[in-house]
């Protein structure tokens, strides 16, 4: 009995298993594991957003197609605004923002993807122009959708009507509406290509480079003024108080900040305003921020390339003078000065800048 007992007990040593290789096993798996498994949440997650964007897709489809047809996609509303009034009564939205306040309704950033990648802020798509819509004049909103769903949207006033059943129609009245549509709401990875995908719309944070800088595609004019001196905040433009010589209730100048810093940029200084001076007038010289060139001639294709006035046009920069006035510089025909305006001369120009 007490061999058989030896023997059994010998079996049962050969075919345990000694700690060293449930340790070897069990690293093994752990590497299987790390290897496979962020793989498979991916490709769950690809799946879990395409079927989002699918079914975002087909409500988008319903909802603009109906609107045709009861004649509210086109012909009814000026702004995105006034449009949103119309849309949200097809789309069971739970809540709007101004382009002011996005990132209420929408990630603060995201990736932008592409040959290079880039964090884009969302607070700077104000106006469909972020959105790669130009000509459109518009400003963006940012909507919820009961299912969590975040967008960005501007809306073309001038889109013109099409047959909802057409190939067009049913893809989700794109003449109409540009937007940037997270389905899965705040929470990331906030990348294009993964949860956010755009329609009808193209993201630039910068309409167009000179030298180290962002420019905006076009002048701001005319400027619309801002008090400065009621109490509601607008001090915050252009601190100057009464001083500015009665200026402070029609402030141009201020109003030209305002609408820069809406758009995510920021009036250029008095040196920047003098770079693409010496860049219009093909001066070898840097011409000085303070400094005035005379007899010189605006190469048209610089200008043009630039969209930059050159005939008798005053354009402000970011600095103050004194009470009441502000640096500006000139572009002619034939020189480039500058000068002092008052805050509140409502002939200038304003050309947005970022970096």
């Amino acid at each position: 009995m007490t061999q058989f007992r030896k023997k059994l007990d010998l079996n049962k040593s050969e075919t345990a298993f000694t700690l060293a290789e449930v340790l070897i096993t069990l690293s093994i798996i752990g590497i299987v594991a790390a290897l496979t498994i962020p793989s498979m949440i991916e490709n769950h997650n690809n799946k879990a957003w395409k079927t989002a964007k699918d079914l975002w897709d087909k409500k988008l489809v319903e909802a603009t197609r109906q609107m045709n047809i009861d004649g509210v996609m086109t012909g009814v509303a000026s702004t995105t605004e006034d449009y949103m009034n119309y849309f949200k009564k097809y789309v069971k939205v739970i809540k709007t923002c101004d382009n002011s306040k996005l990132e209420n309704c929408y990630a603060t950033k995201f990736v932008q993807t592409g040959d290079k990648e880039t964090e884009v802020e969302v607070s700077s798509l104000t106006t469909a122009s972020k959105l790669g819509q130009k000509n459109w004049n518009t400003n963006t909103m940012g909507f919820v959708i009961a299912d969590g769903t975040t967008v960005v949207m501007a809306y073309n006033p001038n889109c013109s009507s099409v047959d909802p059943f057409s190939s067009e129609g049913q893809n989700g009245q794109v003449g109409c509406m540009s937007m940037l549509i997270d389905v899965n709401g705040k929470k990331g990875p906030n990348r294009v290509g993964n949860d956010i995908q755009l329609k009808n719309a193209t993201i630039s944070t910068c309409d167009m480079k000179f030298q180290d800088k962002c420019i905006a595609a076009s002048d701001i004019y005319p400027i619309t003024p801002i008090n400065t001196c009621d109490g509601s905040g607008n001090e915050e433009w252009d601190d100057r108080g009464t001083d500015q010589y009665n200026y402070c209730s029609t402030n141009h100048w201020a109003g030209a900040k305002k609408a820069c810093a809406d758009n995510g940029m920021r009036l250029p200084t008095s040196q920047e305003l003098a770079d693409v001076a010496t860049y219009i007038y093909e001066q070898e010289n840097p011409i000085g921020a303070q400094e005035g060139r005379y007899d010189i001639t605006p190469d048209p294709d610089r200008a043009a390339e630039l969209n930059w006035s050159t005939t008798d046009w005053f354009y402000w920069s970011s600095e103050p003078i004194g009470s009441g006035y502000a640096y500006c510089r000139y572009f002619y025909s034939s020189r480039s000065t500058w000068n002092g305006s008052y805050v509140g001369y409502s002939s200038n120009r304003a050309r947005c800048f970022g970096n």
